[in-house]
């Protein structure tokens, strides 16, 4: 049996780039993005709600450079005062909930959980100072842990996974890859030093096309996308993509393009920077 969750996207006034609310099957937690110059227009919004947690990012097409966690009950009215006092964020993003289904020891607890996270994980630097510690209900834990889990979920997808690598403000950041064949968008990075690569939450995996051969096919890989899609690490959203929810570890670039687009890949070929430069190109040739 396949486990499925569906993700609803609108995005406002048709720009992509622009401010999107995401709603979760069967769930009343509303996720809003917020590019920071769009703020005015985003707090127009009608009917959203006003208690939750919110991340502020530095954000670099996917690439997280800081992060800092906050709770509001006073929905994106929230960000005015971030983006009077805050200069370094570029986009918000919110998870909020009707005040019925959020008490404030719910809030309160779940935002503590948020900054133990990000503290914890990645190579971005955190804003947060602080460390709460709240008196949060036994009653109440089991459900703010789900939500959390939920919140990462749909962090990953919408390509702001906070355990995924970050730039490291003491070394060189590692650049992103793409693949673009068939139109699939994988993301990842290389490793030089090991010749591993990670593809990275928020990428497109074609299921569609068997990893391998159809008379070959690579039994390793078609049983890793069965687990992650069991395990609901690997979810299609409204128009029937899959994307990764987690970072994935390949021995190999052409592993991991295998991954991403099934059949038979040369991944030093198909992983190309911004520039549409390869891999091979990049890390090969003079």
């Amino acid at each position: 049996m396949i486990k499925l969750k569906t993700l609803t996207m609108q995005v406002i006034n048709g720009d992509a780039d622009g401010v999107k609310i995401c709603r979760v099957a069967g769930s009343t937690l509303v996720t809003v993005v917020i590019p920071r110059e769009l703020l005015s227009e985003a707090k127009a919004l009608p009917e959203i709600p006003k208690r939750g947690i919110y991340y502020l990012l530095d954000d670099n097409k996917g690439r997280l450079k800081r992060v800092y966690a906050g709770q509001t009950v006073q929905g994106i009215q929230r960000l005015d005062d971030h983006n009077q006092r805050k200069d370094w964020w570029n986009k918000a993003v919110m998870f909020l909930a009707p005040d019925t289904e959020f008490s404030m020891d719910v809030v309160s607890g779940l935002e503590a959980i948020a900054i133990k996270y990000i503290k914890e994980h990645g190579a971005y630097e955190v804003e947060n100072s602080n460390d709460p510690k709240p008196y949060v209900s036994p009653y109440n834990e089991d459900f703010i842990h789900s939500l959390h889990d939920d919140i990462q979920f749909r962090m990953a997808l919408l390509g702001f996974g906070l355990d995924a690598i970050g730039d490291d403000s003491g070394n060189p950041p590692s650049e992103v890859f793409h693949t673009y064949r068939r139109g699939v968008r994988g993301l990842g990075v290389y490793n030089a030093s090991e010749g591993a690569f990670d593809v990275l939450p928020g990428s497109e995996i074609d299921i569609r096309v068997v990893a391998g051969t159809p008379k070959h096919p690579n039994q390793k890989l078609e049983e890793l996308r069965s687990k992650l899609l069991e395990a609901e690490d690997l979810v299609a959203d409204e128009n029937g993509i899959y994307r990764l929810g987690r970072t994935l570890h390949f021995d190999s670039p052409s592993a991991a393009a295998v991954f991403v687009l099934g059949g038979s890949c040369n991944g030093w070929a198909e992983w190309v920077n911004e520039e549409g430069v390869s891999l091979s190109r990049v890390y090969r040739e003079e």
